[in-house]
């Protein structure tokens, strides 16, 4: 059962690597971007960057992950802050882990929690490559240390419709895990659409504290 869920923890949640506080203003390093991005590591240094417009990103050689994220040629999907002048390579601000979820079947034996969370923001990555998630899971500490909030996506249903087309119908559920509700933190996932072919349309729901919400994309 548990290999159908991302497992999402508070703290851990989050690769973060600040390099230097940003600074508003007109000055070179005050045009700050937030992007989603594919990375490709290995060891210590960053061999590509790809965001969602097909940009390949530039950062200088000297620059080294955290040490939690070295691995032997490993891609991560990113949350990316950087600084970009001109044709110089990008100066990374601060960088958060996305989590890469891909849908499961939906197993009628299985029944998944649906507790509430926060819906940030929902968007489609330029290239098509992915459903994007920005989500705010309220946490606290537990009195179970092995207490852990879990998120599932599951593919409900698939309609064709009388032109061939199809929508994708998508339920993502949350399991809070009796955690204490006492503050948000930022989670990020990312649905692969390469399953998906060109004129589909994908649609997600999910419980939030404001009650189910319905977003749907077309590829």
């Amino acid at each position: 059962m548990h290999r159908n869920f991302l497992l999402v923890v508070a703290f851990l949640l989050m690769v973060s690597c600040t390099v230097e506080p940003y600074e508003s203003g007109d000055s070179s390093l005050s045009y700050l971007k937030a992007e989603m991005v594919d990375m490709r590591v290995m060891g210590k240094g960053v061999q590509s960057i790809l965001s969602d417009e097909d940009e390949q990103l530039r950062v200088s050689s000297e620059f080294q992950v955290p040490q939690k994220m070295e691995r032997n040629d490993t891609i991560y999907r990113m949350m990316l802050y950087y600084n970009k002048v001109g044709e110089a390579p990008i100066e990374i601000k601060s960088m958060r882990l996305a989590h890469v979820v891909n849908p499961a079947k939906k197993d009628k034996a299985l029944t998944l929690a649906d507790d509430p969370l926060k819906l940030i923001s929902v968007w489609k990555a330029k290239n098509s490559t992915y459903l994007n998630l920005s989500l705010g899971l309220m946490t606290g500490n537990a009195e179970d240390e092995d207490a852990i909030q879990k998120i599932a996506v599951v593919a409900d249903s698939t309609i064709t419709a009388a032109d061939g087309s199809k929508t994708h119908y998508l339920t993502l559920h949350h399991d809070q895990d009796e955690i204490p509700e006492y503050y948000t933190q930022t989670a990020y996932v990312s649905i692969p659409m390469k399953e998906y072919a060109k004129g589909d349309k994908i649609s997600i729901r999910m419980n939030t504290y404001s009650g189910w919400i319905e977003k749907i994309f077309a590829k």
